[in-house]
């Protein structure tokens, strides 16, 4: 089961914050027509996870995404430095920390989740749900919360870092903040966009989520960690073999892959029917985002239809 290793002495926390300096996204897309003044007009997408912080601008005067920053978490000594990489973020940016917003929509990348059938959940058993998954008990660290799939049927519990979320809350006093777990978002939006049939892959660093839909249903759901390309296409042959499905069934590829990486010239020798995932079909972009990579930012757009 997935875990990750927690320093417990602040000093050494704060020693890693004060390492996060001089941060650029690594990929940015920006309309020249927004203006900070229009923020009160404007929806705040953000996504967080153990590599990546993301965000957009959805402007609803224009009804159009305008605005794309794409950041890097790097980790030391195995601790991400997600919290200390937002901050320095938000400490230099010229308009993130406006408290203004019309809405703030938080998406997830959680190491610790499980889905439970709506008739057997149970909301006060959140945590003992997460304990049972992970093989642990839920750190003090971490916060469970939930979301509910309505289409299928199921809960997905998920944890999140308890700082993290508590220091978006304090940034920002008058609006909720209610975290949506990103697989949840990824399955959401492929109904929402009628594309949840076969297979869909998920790529982070050194993580690979796997969904697979039958007759339009969600039947399958996991995230796996992995070291190597070789590791994760194993990963990925044997959850088809587990399934039954043949090289024909058709793969959507989202998140952190090209064409050029090592992960999709194996698995591009196995599968005969990979597409890479286009934009959410009902949100419309800027036209400077033509040259954006759609499936990479498949998830941080879709927290839109979640709301």
């Amino acid at each position: 089961m997935l875990r990750y290793s927690v320093l417990n002495n602040k000093n050494r926390v704060d020693n890693l914050e004060a390492t996060v300096t001089n941060i650029s996204p690594s990929f940015e897309v920006k309309d020249d027509r927004f203006d900070v003044s229009q923020i009160a007009d404007c929806h705040l997408l953000i996504e967080a996870g153990h590599d990546r912080f993301r965000f957009a601008v959805y402007n609803t005067i224009h009804e159009v995404v305008m605005w794309l920053e794409d950041y890097h978490v790097f980790s030391l000594f195995k601790h991400s430095q997600l919290l200390a990489t937002v901050k320095q973020i938000y400490k230099n940016h010229m308009f993130l920390s406006a408290n203004y917003w019309k809405s703030i929509r938080l998406t997830v990348s959680s190491n610790h989740f499980t889905l439970i059938p709506d008739e057997l959940y149970q909301p006060d058993d959140m945590a003992k749900y997460l304990n049972f998954a992970a093989g642990k008990n839920l750190s003090e660290l971490e916060q469970a919360f939930e979301f509910k799939h309505g289409h299928s049927g199921i809960v997905n519990v998920f944890s999140v870092e308890k700082e993290l979320i508590n220091w978006l809350k304090e940034m920002y006093p008058a609006r909720k903040i209610t975290p949506q777990p990103l697989l949840s978002t990824l399955i959401e939006g492929s109904i929402k966009d009628k594309t949840n049939t076969g297979l869909h892959l998920y790529f982070e660093e050194n993580y690979v989520s796997v969904v697979y839909f039958q007759d339009a249903r969600l039947h399958f759901c996991n995230r796996l960690q992995y070291r190597t390309a070789q590791d994760m296409v194993y990963y990925v042959m044997f959850i088809m073999n587990e399934l039954t499905l043949d090289a024909d069934v058709p793969v959507r590829f989202y998140g952190e892959i090209t064409t050029f990486s090592e992960g999709f010239v194996l698995l591009n020798k196995t599968f005969k029917n990979i597409e890479f995932a286009a934009n959410p079909s009902r949100i419309k972009f800027s036209q400077y985002f033509e040259e954006m990579p759609e499936h990479r930012y498949y998830t941080l757009f879709c927290s839109y239809y979640l709301y």
